[in-house]
């Protein structure tokens, strides 16, 4: 008997019982349905991700906030106890050391602060190209008849003119020091102002910056920590603190009436629109913009934020720190960790988060596997019915001339076939219900991510479209070994006596 002729055979053996057929394929196609959907859902999570911050500036910037001295580490397999004692306080102290070279910034005053001159120590790093300080601040804003009690600000680095492509109005910034703003297109809104001829009455025109003060017939108020802190002293402690508040609080500018008010003019130059997808988003700068409403040079919002006592005092809220290389940054980032700053780099969240998908995507697909498993039982029952149901068949195929492996193939053929044909109906089914799928998920996205996405949120590689139906297949396959060996194996001269 051919190959022809075994295929020939299995195809006949499963027309005889279509229904049973059909109902053990239906178990291989809800599994690779089910799979192709996790799996598919996975990569395209995955290729989000990294499209959206594994552009070569995004590996290549760390982002570095003032730290408490404490050297950190996101390797918990460099930490060693050393000495002797139990396993059981070794186990507790290694717990101990892990948890704080792990810690992340909490509230406190820092010990390393970001200023000028931490900035200037710093760039003598290895492989540290620049650094770029983040200034971020809010500020009274005053436009003509339009006023806005506190918004905030955000300094441009105008050397790279990163923002230049989502000017809509007017002109990109002339110089870093330059007394310029451009506006987002959302204050105008907010403004009532709407069309591009609404936009141009604001072009040109003088728009106040002002510090915000607070009240200044207000009595010093403690920070909420202090409160807390003064309800555990006696009456006598508290007194004593309450005293020495308003000395504290004037060493730091804090005092109402103590604070200079600071005031500065700039001319608007343009309109910025929000992002759109296929803009590049940078993860660091971009994050730290989302809700800025005015943009002014890098070196007039410095200028402007350092001329406050306290800003002085207190240094920049972070500062970025771009690396000569993509490679180089994890080490670098490292490094300044080990300085007593915080800092982390989008490389290694880019790496934590590609692993937490790779293991949330396996966990999930793995017990969606469950299902082809399940299947399997379908598929040994099927065919121990058939074997027993054809008993008298396979002893005419045996007496004719056909062999134990002959026989054994067209059993395992048409379990094959089953999978085979529940793989590709599963795998169809699937890339039909990604189409909406998509379509709602993306929907989601748009209105609820403060970052555009363009892309699929269901992506179907190649390999996954061929593995889906061919482990579909030998799956069937394997379940079906047991039953075919059954069927090789039965004495013709048995099983033509056989009614």
């Amino acid at each position: 008997m051919s190959i022809s002729g075994v295929l020939a055979v299995a195809l006949e053996g499963l027309g005889r019982k279509k229904g049973r057929n059909l109902l053990t394929m239906s178990g291989v196609l809800i599994g690779v349905f089910a799979l192709t959907l996790i799996v598919s859902l996975g990569e395209g999570l995955a290729q989000a991700v990294t499209g959206t911050m594994s552009g070569t500036d995004n590996l290549r910037q760390i982002g570095l906030t003032g730290g408490f001295g404490i050297e950190l580490s996101d390797k918990p397999q460099d930490v060693s106890i050393e000495g002797e004692m139990s396993d059981e306080r070794r186990e507790r102290l290694k717990r101990a050391a892990i948890n704080r070279r792990q810690i992340r910034q909490v509230a406190g005053r820092r010990a390393n602060n970001v200023d000028d001159a931490t900035i200037e120590r710093l760039k003598s790093l290895p492989h540290v190209e620049r650094i770029t300080p983040v200034i971020v601040e809010r500020y009274q804003l005053q436009l003509g008849e339009y006023a806005v009690p506190a918004t905030l600000t955000c300094g441009v680095d105008t050397s790279r003119r990163r923002y230049e492509e989502r000017l809509i109005a007017g002109r990109y910034f002339s110089a870093p020091d330059a007394p310029e703003v451009i506006l987002h297109e959302y204050l105008l809104y907010k403004w009532g102002l709407l069309s591009d001829a609404d936009y141009s009455t604001v072009l040109g025109k003088t728009l106040t910056l002002n510090t915000i003060q607070t009240d200044a017939a207000a009595p010093p108020v403690p920070p909420a920590q202090l409160q807390e802190l003064m309800k555990d002293l006696n009456e006598e402690e508290r007194k004593a603190l309450q005293s020495a508040l308003p000395k504290v609080l004037k060493q730091f500018g804090m005092l109402p009436g103590e604070r200079k008010a600071e005031q500065r003019q700039f001319k608007v130059v343009g309109v910025l629109r929000e992002s759109l997808p296929g803009d590049v988003f940078n993860v660091i700068e971009d994050g730290n913009s989302v809700q800025v409403d005015v943009f002014l040079p890098q070196e007039s919002a410095r200028d402007f934020f350092l001329s406050s006592s306290v800003n002085r005092e207190l240094g920049y809220p972070r500062a970025i720190v771009m690396a000569d290389t993509p490679e180089n940054a994890p080490a670098l980032e490292q490094e300044l960790r080990d300085k007593g700053y915080t800092a982390f780099s989008v490389a290694s969240v880019l790496e934590q988060i590609e692993t937490m998908l790779t293991v949330i995507t396996t966990s999930i697909a793995f017990l969606t596997g469950i299902a082809l498993l399940v299947s399997t039982l379908g598929i040994v029952n099927t065919m121990i019915t058939s074997v027993l149901e054809r008993t008298r068949e396979i002893g005419i195929m045996k007496s004719v001339g056909a062999t134990d492996s002959q026989v054994m193939g067209v059993f395992l053929a048409e379990s094959a076939l089953i999978g085979l044909v529940g793989g590709l109906l599963g795998l169809g089914l699937a890339a039909l219900a990604m189409i909406p799928g998509d379509a709602i998920a993306l929907k989601m996205v748009a209105e609820r991510a403060a970052i555009p996405y363009s892309g699929d949120v269901f992506v179907l590689p190649l390999w996954l479209a061929v593995s889906g139906p061919a482990l579909g297949m030998v799956t069937a396959v394997v379940a079906a070994i047991l039953p075919a060996r059954r069927a090789a194996r039965i004495d013709p001269v048995k099983a033509l006596r056989h009614d």
